[in-house]
């Protein structure tokens, strides 16, 4: 692939997401973010799982509005995937044909292990990262949850457990603020998810990076306001930090948490679910620290389909 302008478009359970960058043999460079909280796995948790006409609506607009984008900024090539929701729903060819006739993107649902891969990916050519040996990234999205443990560009061992901020939130964490019994049963059934995948490797000597809205935006609450994503890129979030805010966070409703300063509003409703999973992780890992990335899924399609192949 040749030098130039490209996007990469991440549809995932709780967002959509958007990146462009200028891509040459020698350098990656940002141009522009874009994130809409779309909910395309809203009303999934049925025993029978079909998207919804309304998220589905959500979705496909905002895929128009990223094509726009990426019309007016010169974008060549754009590469989009989808993830949990869509790898879950039994009508996700609907809105992979609807999406593609409105908006022009044909939108790759990948596996487990293809997301595992790219996100892995995409914090391994980072140059925060790229110098460790070892590696293990933490991807809370909001349908499932990565742990990704590398060694150079091999990956070593995935855990993968099928349930992520949104999937918590619809199935346990209903009442608002969540119960006591609520909290017991999501620390108890997201634990128990964790201990049943063998590590398949000792953690002890690896850097732990985490991507995703759950941990930038729990670090942006340790800043108490917005922060630039560049900031928070390399930041590092302590389980002791995460412990507290998952304890302030269950005393506050909705409303009373999109008030809380460098929490994005929209993710009011998840953020505990995400947190609660994210601590389980870390306890998983026996680890007390993790980094953080604000570089996901989306760097990880961008430098596998279009970084120039040596």
């Amino acid at each position: 692939m040749s030098t130039g302008r490209y996007a990469s478009i991440d549809v995932g359970t709780n967002s959509a997401k958007m990146t462009i960058a200028e891509i040459s043999a020698i350098s990656t460079t940002w141009i522009r973010d874009e994130s809409v909280v779309a909910r395309l796995g809203e009303g999934m948790q049925g025993t029978r799982k079909f998207l919804q006409e309304v998220p589905m609506r959500r979705n496909i607009d905002a895929l128009k509005g990223f094509a726009e984008i990426a019309q007016r900024s010169g974008v060549s090539s754009i590469a989009a995937v989808g993830t949990a929701a869509l790898r879950d729903a039994e009508n996700s060819d609907e809105f992979l044909r609807r999406a593609y006739d409105t908006t022009g993107i044909r939108v790759e649902v990948i596996s487990g292990e293809e997301e595992a891969r790219l996100s892995y990916l995409a914090v391994r050519l980072d140059p925060h990262w790229s110098n460790y040996q070892e590696l293990i990234v933490i991807d809370v999205g909001g349908g499932s949850t990565e742990v990704i443990f590398g060694q150079g560009a091999r990956i070593v061992s995935r855990m993968s457990v099928n349930i992520g901020a949104v999937k918590l939130t619809e199935s346990i964490l209903r009442s608002d603020p969540p119960t006591i019994t609520q909290l017991s049963n999501a620390n108890i059934e997201t634990g128990q998810q964790f201990e049943r995948v063998p590590l398949g490797y000792d953690p002890h000597d690896a850097v732990v990076v985490g991507v995703g809205g759950t941990i930038s935006n729990l670090s942006a609450m340790e800043f108490g306001m917005f922060v630039l994503p560049e900031k928070l890129h390399g930041f590092e979030l302590t389980q002791d930090a995460i412990e507290d805010r998952m304890e302030q966070l269950a005393t506050l409703t909705i409303e009373e948490r999109k008030r809380v300063g460098g929490l994005d509003p929209k993710r009011a409703d998840i953020i505990l679910g995400g947190a609660i999973l994210l601590s389980q992780a870390l306890a998983r890992l026996n680890t007390t620290k993790i980094a953080v990335s604000t570089r996901g899924l989306r760097w990880g399609v961008l430098y596998d389909r279009f970084l120039p192949k040596e």
